[in-house]
Formats: C-alpha cells, structure tokens, sequence
C-alpha cells in the first residue's frame, strides 16, 4: 500500500513537473509572469523536484525565486518584457538559432518534417485532437512536455479507476514519447538555454530540464 502511494505521488509530481516546463517554454505571458513575481511557479518546480529526487535542484530555484519576487510592486510589466526578449533573441532572433524549440528543425533540419508527423500521430493516438485555434506545431518543446504531462495523469486516473488497460497504455505513450521524441531533444534544448539564456528564469528551467533527461 505504501507503495502505490509512493508511486502515485512520483506521478503526480512528473505531471506537474512537466505542466510547468510546458509553460515555461512556451512563449511568455501575464499570466505565467503573475506566477513567477508571486512565487507560486517557483515554488511549485521546487516541491515537484524535490519529490522526484533532484534536491540539488534546490538551491537553483530558491535564488530564481528571491530574484523574481524581490522586484519591486508594478514590475511585472518589466519582468514579462526582459523574458519576452531573450525568449525571442535565443528561439527566433539569433543567427544561427542559439535553441531550436520544433523536434523537426532540431533532427531534420526544417519545420514539418517526419518527427513532427511522428508526434501528433500519438497525440491521436491518445485521442486529443489539434483544433484550428491551436497555432504551435505539434513538435513545438512545450507541447510536447504538456502532451507527456497529459499522459501522467492518465495513467494516475487509470489507477485510481482500477483500468489496467488504461494504466499500460498510457505507460506505452510515455515510453514512445521520452525515448523516440524528447530525449535527446529536451536535453539538447536544457543545455543550449542554461549556457546563452540572459535571465535566471530561462536558466533555471533549463537546467530543470536537463536534469530531467540527464
């Protein structure tokens, strides 16, 4: 019984770990911003890193953290403008590309190409479906964190349902998704922005995710 218990809480804290690298690397907003300045973002990769056996992860996050919501009342306005800088000077503005955010552009080269088509094949599989609203390519690094997120709180509702077959399935996707799309890549993207990122918070999660493909 421990155990299961053990083992549901390291799920719990992969899905949450990988919801907030999602967020992290997608392109940022008030709304992640409001998160980082308060504390709550930071705070809530700590508790997910800790959980999963990255203690020396602590102390990155703790110093991110006081930086982040030592700035002073009104600066979030500041704080949103400096990470949508060097999100766009190292993603979009750098030539070559300091990072490659696409899986595609990272092992073929050019956007489109057989990884990306790879990937959203499982996210069908999954049965999710890309709306048209939905304007990142299914082989962009957030969506694939976000879609393995997914994929951990599908198994811990397959358990808690007692659904074994929902349980292997989704542990089949997740094997899919780590071994044959976001490890090297993830780790080639953890290693590029944790040496070039200009702002503590892209080199925090960055290092985050490094040490989760390690």
């Amino acid at each position: 019984m421990q155990a299961v218990a053990i083992e549901a809480t390291e799920l719990q804290a992969k899905a949450g770990l990988h919801a907030l690298l999602a967020q992290a690397f997608n392109y940022p907003d008030e709304k992640l911003v409001a998160a980082l300045c308060g504390g709550e973002f930071l705070d809530a990769l700590a508790q997910f890193a800790d959980a999963l056996g990255h203690p020396s992860l602590r102390k990155l996050i703790t110093d991110c953290r006081k930086e982040c919501t030592g700035k002073q009342t009104g600066s979030n306005a500041t704080v949103l403008l400096d990470l949508e800088r060097d999100y766009t000077r190292m993603f979009f503005a750098s030539k070559p590309r300091l990072a490659y955010l696409f899986e595609s552009v990272y092992r073929e080269g050019k956007l489109m190409q057989d990884s990306t088509f790879q990937i959203a094949r499982l996210y069908a599989d999954a049965g999710l479906k890309l709306t048209e609203e939905f304007r990142l390519p299914p082989d962009h690094i957030a969506v694939e964190l976000e879609f393995l997120s997914f994929l951990f709180f599908k198994e811990i509702e397959g358990a808690k349902n007692g659904a074994a077959g929902q349980v292997e399935y989704a542990r089949e996707l997740q094997a899919l998704v780590i071994n044959q799309h976001l490890r090297p890549f993830a780790q080639n993207i953890g290693e590029r922005v944790a040496e070039h990122a200009c702002t503590s918070f892209y080199r925090t999660v960055a290092l985050v995710l490094k040490q989760c493909y390690a």
